[in-house]
């Protein structure tokens, strides 16, 4: 843990990161330039046009029962101001800035839903409300989830008992349209008005789909048509969503209160109806095996932008943060899609060696896990996370903050790989066999202390040995990477 800071008495009922965009002149550089010198770096900034900007996280919100929004620096580990929501308006239950942090663009506003349905939409400049948004019921227990769209114009907020999603237009701050869900069958109703409160909502990367869910129910929906991308019923109630994946496909990772981790393949309205009706999905992390789950619900999920876009970070009721891959369950069902249509020419093959090919994949597909954990944490003493939020930033046109740092961790890494090469190159020429099949080495001064070796043995053994150092190196540099972003 690098920090942690005192915000509120009791619990904390939402979490919110922005990213702050400077530039590559640290602020206390700036501070201490000269007005002539600030004049001569600007003109050659205007000039070269090499103005290089620095991404690193900014604010953090925080709200809690006790009523009050607080703001803290993170780059400085200190809070920033405290305020209060407005009087009869109820406590903050959910935020979003706007535009998001994984955005290119910094965020200027900062969206809180609170119990009486109110969203206050706040400046971030002075933290002065600009507008109040009036969409969801009081006497419903007000708004549940925002997310705010990519391009920070738009944003959807769920609300606790009233079964509405309502998209807002923030550049006029206006309400622009109320969908109004079903209730579920009344065999899946759960008690406490679960089944009509809107657990969570969030967008995908490219601002074209939204997925939320609702009892144990998860849904994706096209934004520009309104149709269903998917919609289906888990064996477990939802507490949170998150979109994953790329060019290849688009999945939804979903965090289960039985502890499981299903991770759901999202089709497109190109799709055929079979298609559509047969749908991917594969149990990341399987439900616990008895009747209660305890600390091993699963309570939020948020995505990591950037590497190989299945990234991952988990929070369950035990209090421990995991950083997690989903890459290979998502490789999983794309390689079932492209074994279904080679399951002619499979058949059409009978011979022995295809056999062995066979028995040979299914080997390696054993090896294949659906979810890898790269990084796990506990807070504190175990302590129930309520809220997480994550920054994450991949631009590959913006220089990050910790750039300096990648590199410099590259460059060793490198350093380290040429030296064991090199050593192992060396090891090689100083105990090359000599020709024929075995190998004379000696264990002691005497005669007696001489055995018999077979020289292809002893080659696929050092094969392996330098396989398995290749894979342990390549898993710390991706370890080191990893924290490093993180942190």
């Amino acid at each position: 843990m690098s920090f942690a800071l005192a915000a509120h008495e009791g619990s904390v009922r939402c979490l919110s990161v922005a990213s702050a965009h400077v530039t590559t002149a640290s602020a206390s550089a700036q501070l201490s330039e000269s007005n002539n010198k600030k004049r001569k770096r600007k003109q050659q900034e205007q000039e070269n046009g090499t103005k290089e900007m620095i991404v690193e996280p900014g604010s953090m919100l925080s709200g809690g029962y006790d009523e009050s929004i607080r703001i803290f620096h993170l780059h400085k580990h200190a809070e920033a101001g405290e305020f209060r929501s407005p009087s009869n308006l109820g406590t903050p239950t959910c935020s979003s800035f706007a535009p998001p942090s994984n955005s290119t663009v910094p965020s200027t506003h900062a969206l809180v839903g609170l119990t009486s349905g109110k969203i206050l939409l706040y400046r971030k400049k002075d933290w002065q409300v600009q507008h109040v948004l009036s969409g969801h019921e009081e006497k419903s227990g007000g708004v549940s989830c925002i997310a705010v769209h990519p391009s920070g114009k738009m944003a959807l907020s769920g609300g606790v008992g009233d079964g509405r999603i309502v998209l807002w237009d923030l550049t006029k701050g206006r309400l622009a349209f109320v969908t109004k869900l079903p209730p579920l069958s009344s065999s899946k109703r759960t008690s406490g008005g679960r089944d009509v409160c809107i657990g969570h909502v969030c967008w995908s990367d490219d601002g074209n789909r939204y997925a939320f869910c609702r009892s144990n129910r998860v849904s994706v929906k096209d934004v520009g048509s309104g149709e269903d991308l998917l919609d289906v019923e888990l064996p477990s109630r939802v507490n949170q969503v998150a979109f994953v994946g790329g060019e290849e496909g688009m999945f939804v990772a979903v965090a289960c209160d039985d502890g499981s981790l299903p991770l759901l393949g999202v089709g497109n309205l190109s799709d055929s109806e079979e298609e559509a009706q047969e749908r991917r999905a594969i149990m990341a992390i399987e439900p616990v095996d008895r009747l209660v789950a305890g600390e091993e619900r699963f309570k939020c999920i948020e995505s990591v932008k950037g590497g190989s876009g299945f990234l991952v970070v988990t929070a369950n009721s035990g209090g421990v943060i995991s950083v997690m891959d989903l890459e290979g369950g998502a490789r999983m069902m794309l390689a079932d899609d492209n074994d279904e249509e080679e399951e002619g020419k499979k058949k059409s093959d009978a011979d022995s060696d295809d056999d062995e090919d066979v028995s040979s994949d299914e080997e390696e597909e054993d090896e294949d896990v659906a979810v890898e954990i790269l990084e796990s944490v506990r807070v504190g003493t175990g302590a129930r996370v309520t809220n997480i939020a994550v920054w994450s930033y991949d631009d590959p046109s913006s220089k990050s903050l910790y750039d300096d740092d990648f590199k410099q961790l590259d460059a060793e890494d490198e350093v380290e790989e040429e030296k064991s090469e090199s050593e192992e190159e060396e090891e090689e020429e100083e105990e090359e066999p000599t020709k024929g099949k075995t190998q004379m080495i000696s264990t002691g001064k005497g005669r007696g202390n001489e055995i018999e070796m077979d020289q292809e043995a002893l080659a696929k053994a050092r094969e392996l040995v330098s396989q398995a150092k290749k894979r342990q190196e390549k898993k710390k540099k991706q370890k080191k990477k990893k924290k490093k972003k993180e942190t």
